[in-house]
């Protein structure tokens, strides 16, 4: 439900200031929302809460923000704009294929254990309504297509098990990933998700070597 905006106060239009305060009150009013719906979830946190959260005038966060529907999403997409960056940075820290690929499910990890924005947009996810989630990209699917390229060109460079399948490999990773990590923060507020991928990999890491194709043989 989208939330009514205070016109009295909305209404006056206010003088743009410099693009680096607007970018800073955008910030912080994003991160006081992801505080509140990382622990409160989206149905429970108003926009009034979010409000009082940031220490501004409704008047400022309306100035940026016209509902509370709008800074979800706006945590949203920052969580998948996110993504590409960290991915590119893990692969290009590591030359072998394969050691990419482990590295970046605990890069991964490590963002959903530490960063609030990260948890919250994950909560958000499972908790916006259609109508919501039709304004978002698809989830997943980047993931999926990421780890699918850089499983193929480590097959190429003879880094990973040829026999393995590109697409469903990397869509095995991703739903295993996703999924440990939601019932790590049912379970253990994600305290335990670093042992439970721990115990991911040394199951499927053997069948990515490239010596299991030998051994099957």
């Amino acid at each position: 439900m989208v939330e009514p905006v205070d016109t009295a106060e909305s209404g006056r239009r206010r003088p743009r200031g410099r693009a680096s305060d607007s970018a800073a009150t955008r910030r912080a009013i994003v991160e006081a929302a992801a505080t509140l719906f990382s622990t409160r979830g989206y149905a429970t946190a108003s926009l009034n809460d979010i409000v009082a959260g940031t220490g501004m005038t409704k008047g400022a966060v309306y100035w940026h923000f016209p509902s509370k529907e709008e800074i979800a999403l706006e945590i949203v997409r920052q969580m998948y704009a996110s993504w590409p960056p960290m991915l590119a940075e893990v692969v290009a820290a590591h030359p072998d294929a394969l050691d990419a690929l482990v590295a970046c499910t605990y890069r991964a990890a490590d963002q959903f254990s530490s960063d609030l924005t990260t948890q919250a947009a994950k909560r958000l996810l499972a908790e916006l309504p259609p109508e919501a989630m039709a304004k978002l990209p698809q989830p997943y699917v980047g993931w999926q297509g990421a780890l699918c390229s850089l499983i193929t060109e480590g097959q190429r460079r003879g880094e990973i098990n040829r026999a393995v399948e590109p697409e469903g490999t990397a869509q095995a990773i991703v739903a295993s990933f996703f999924g440990m990590q939601q019932v790590s923060w049912e379970l253990t507020g994600r305290r335990d998700l670093l042992a439970r991928l721990e115990n991911f990999w040394k199951l499927v890491l053997p069948q990515l070597r490239p010596e299991a194709a030998g051994a099957e043989g």
